[in-house]
């Protein structure tokens, strides 16, 4: 994932773009809370290394550590300033293997089927681009 042309500012669009080293390509995974509770959830997925069903934020590693946020209308993903919205939250669904969005229970996804840099929030359908 990439912030649009490496800028740290508000609602800026996130894309999909070649790994090439440069922090807006760089992400901290910021578990909310510890979890207890049945073993399933908040085990590690050791495939993809994440904890199941636990909720974290996606902070981006440029300047101002904004949160990967959506807009509701268009369900662009962009950065934003932390504002304790449940847009900002996310996490790993085991079953589809797809991150969530806490707020609408929708999946990151690659826009127009992967045709697209764009990346969106959207019904979740667990397929590969």
């Amino acid at each position: 994932m990439d912030v649009s042309g490496g800028v740290d500012s508000e609602n800026r669009d996130i894309y999909m773009y070649k790994q090439n080293g440069g922090k807006h390509q760089q992400w901290d995974l910021v578990y909310k809370k510890d979890w207890k509770g049945e073993p399933k959830t908040g085990e590690l997925n050791g495939d993809f290394g994440l904890l199941v069903n636990k909720d974290f934020h996606v902070v981006s590693v440029l300047g101002t550590g904004k949160y990967l946020d959506f807009f509701d209308s268009k369900k662009n993903l962009v950065i934003k300033t932390q504002n304790g919205r449940r847009t900002q939250l996310w996490y790993f669904h085991q079953s589809s293997r797809t991150i969530r969005s806490r707020s609408t229970n929708t999946s990151w996804d690659i826009h127009n089927k992967g045709g697209s840099k764009h990346m969106q929030v959207y019904s979740t359908s667990s397929n590969w681009w």
